[in-house]
Formats: C-alpha cells, structure tokens, sequence
C-alpha cells in the first residue's frame, strides 16, 4: 500500500484495539491510516489528511475525533448502539471493532443446541441489520467525513465484487464406501418407507451415488476455484458421518483436485472440545496433498472464541471460514471482506485471516424453512445489498445438497440460475 494515501492520526494512546481498528480501515478503504503519539512527528510527516483521536490542541488543521474509552480497553455503552446518528468517526470506530472482534461472543450469552452463539443473540439480529455489511457502510461514513473535511483526498478504493463458492464435503458418497453405517442406512430405509433408495444403495455404481456431483460443481464454477473443506474424522461421533478410514478412492480424487480447487480441513464435531483432533486431521489431509492445508472451517460451524481460534493457529491454519450462523443469513461480522482475529482476551491482533460467508444451504432449507427459488430470491436481495461495496460473496454449500432422493429436489437447477446471476 506504499503508493495509498496518507492519513495520520494523532492519539494519546497506542492501545492495540485503536491500532488493530485502524489497520482494517485500512484494508476496507485503500488507504493507509498510520497511528502518532508524537504530535511533532505527527506534523512533521506529509499526509493527504490528519486526524486528532482525542487531542485537544494541534497547530495544523485535522479532523477531531473525539476519544472512546472503549478503543482503550474499555467495555462497550449502551448509547454504542442506541444513538442512530454516531457523534463522530470514533463512534463509528468503536462500532467496527465491536464487530469484527466479535465482543459479543466473550461476553455471557444461551447457546444453541450445539454450543454455539446464537444469531439471535446477536447485536446485528436485535437492530436488524444482519443482512446488511454494516463495517463496510461504517467505514464508507468514515471516508465521507475526512474528504469533506480534506477535499484532495482521493476516494476509497473500489473493490470488485465477486462470488466465491465454498463446499464443506461431509460425506463424499451416500451409498458407496458406507461400511456397517451404510447398511444400517439401508435398513433404516427399508423400514421408513424408502425401499427404492435401500434397493439402489447396494446395487449402484459409484457414479450413479447422489452424493458424487463433484464433476458437475466443478462444472458450475468455471470463472471461480472453490473452496473444498473434508470432513476427514475417526469413527468416534456419529455427527461425523465420513468412512474411516478414508477410503483409497477419496484420497485419490483428493489428490487429483488440487490444481482445480483450495482444499481445506473440515475440523469434526468434538475439535473445539478436543484439540488434538484439529491437528490428527489435518495431517490426514497433509499426507493425502502432499503438502500442509492452510484453510479450515468448522464442521456444524461449531467454534468458541477464543479456544477454538487459538487452536487452529497451533495447528498451522491460517485462514478459517466459519464465520457465519447456522439458523440465519447474513453477516455474522459486519463485513464480506477478510479480516485478522483479534484476540480480545489478550488484547492482540493475530495472523489468522477470518473470511465471512453469507448464507449456508442448510440454513436456507432446514432452518429457515425455505424452498428453492425462496432461498434464490433470499440470497441475491443480499447479495445485491453487498454489490455496491464489493469484494467477496462466500456461499456455503454442500455436495450433497442435490440429492433429490434425500429431498433436495430443485436444489440444482436453482443453483445453476443463482451461480449465472451472481457472477453478472
């Protein structure tokens, strides 16, 4: 960002969460924030604009900022949310942070069935700005106030928007390499009613499995390289529904993807609880690649902060996808754009690149009830809310959500209309 312009910010204080705040402003704008205690050096650097966080007297002209407790280790007021027009550029500072550093998820919260925190809980379900990248309008409203106030200031950068498919591969065959839990399926089916499906799952070729669509998905994004995330667990927990050991026939289409997609570990169920799971797994993975994995995401989106982020950084991961909710669509964070974990509990910005995805499939269909052009028509209203400050659009989608015989019948064709409209 050597050639971005230069805006220096004086502050009485350095404290991590105004300096990591300051750095995503950055990343979102395009433009280079740089922090000063010093007010002579401050002055003595050349700048397209200045700010004062919280300093009262200066020689040059700045924008003022008034300071926030809350940028300085504080904990968060009320009137943080309850003002709807911020007093100035810090309220909108505090609110970014609150954001990405997901305070909201260290502080007492009910979770869900599976120990996770709840959309409904959150600060951007309560207000009902979930479906909006509020960070991104947060930032965008900072901009605005500096280059009213400093007219020769350049406007942000202007990212492109552009969709990014994302598939989490629980179970890469319904009726293939299923072992004694595919004949217990097949019998389950022979009892409720699904004589057919118990007929053809031990009677089909592999690539008659509704599971196998991996050729068509592939087919389906020829402008864009997925993300795959395995699911590659032990045999210990049923909510992990993957042979094990892995079959010799996924570890070669594994193998053979690689120039084709980004492949990631898909951490099981009990990983958060386990730690040492993360690492078994993804050494899996590393020795089916031939080389380390540097992406993950959470089976069941199960994760805590900030155990189960501090884990996967132990483990060698650099880029974990999990953020989103389960039973809602939306922006978990506040932003479509990669962004560092803060950790909150050391009050340290890390290495570890979070990138939000905007809706799951299971979301849309188990959780939220809807049918197929329903959850088309629910995606592009967001994605269309997004467009206009690009970057990234993440869906996250199953191989096995086009199953018709395990009731995802339209799911395909939907997809394939959705996929055209997103990438226009």
């Amino acid at each position: 960002m050597a050639s971005a312009p230069l805006i220096a910010v004086l502050s009485p204080h350095r404290h991590p969460r105004l300096r990591y705040v300051l750095k995503e402003l950055s990343n979102d704008l395009g433009w280079r924030f740089q922090l000063f205690t010093d007010q002579e050096r401050w002055e003595k650097t050349p700048a397209q604009a200045r700010a004062k966080y919280g300093w009262a007297k200066t020689k040059l002209p700045a924008t003022t900022w008034h300071s926030h407790p809350f940028l300085a280790g504080g904990t968060p007021t009320p009137s943080l949310w309850e003002n709807v027009e911020p007093q100035d550029a810090t309220d909108y500072l505090s609110r970014i942070f609150y954001a990405l550093s997901r305070y909201e998820e260290y502080e007492a919260f009910t979770p869900d069935a599976h120990g996770r925190f709840p959309a409904s809980q959150s600060k951007a379900f309560e207000y009902g700005y979930l479906d909006r990248p509020v960070v991104r309008e947060w930032a965008l409203k900072i901009a605005e106030s500096l280059r009213q106030d400093f007219p020769a200031l350049p406007p942000p950068k202007q990212q492109d928007f552009h969709f990014q498919p994302s598939y989490d591969i629980d179970l890469l065959w319904a009726w293939q390499h299923r072992g004694l839990r595919g004949i217990a399926a097949g019998g389950k089916d022979l009892l409720f009613g699904h004589p057919k499906r118990a007929w053809q799952r031990f009677t089909n070729k592999a690539e008659q499995d509704p599971y196998a669509t991996l050729p068509n998905i592939l087919a389906l994004h020829p402008r864009a390289r997925p993300y795959f995330f395995w699911l590659l667990a032990d045999n210990a927990d049923s909510r992990d529904p993957n042979p094990y050991p892995i079959p010799l026939a996924q570890r070669q289409i594994i193998a053979a993807l690689s120039d084709q997609v980004t492949h990631g570990i898909h951490p099981s169920y009990r990983s958060s609880q386990q730690p040492e799971l993360f690492r078994q797994e993804k050494n899996r993975l590393q020795q089916i690649l031939g080389r380390a994995p540097l992406h993950s995401r959470q089976h069941f989106l199960r994760f805590r902060l900030p155990d189960t982020y501090r884990q996967l950084q132990l483990s060698g991961i650099s880029h974990d996808h999990s953020m989103g909710y389960a039973a809602a669509i939306g922006w978990r964070a506040g932003t479509n754009l990669p962004f560092n974990w803060y950790d909150l509990e050391k009050e340290k910005a890390t290495g570890l690149r979070i990138h939000p995805f905007a809706a799951m499939d299971v979301t849309l269909k188990n959780y939220l009830k809807l049918g197929p052009e329903a959850a088309k028509k629910a995606i592009l209203s967001l994605a269309e809310g997004t467009r206009p400050y690009g970057g990234a659009f993440c869906l996250l989608w199953h191989n096995s959500s086009f199953a018709e015989a395990y009731g995802w019948g339209g799911w395909w064709k939907m997809s394939e209309g959705l996929v055209r409209e997103l990438e226009r």
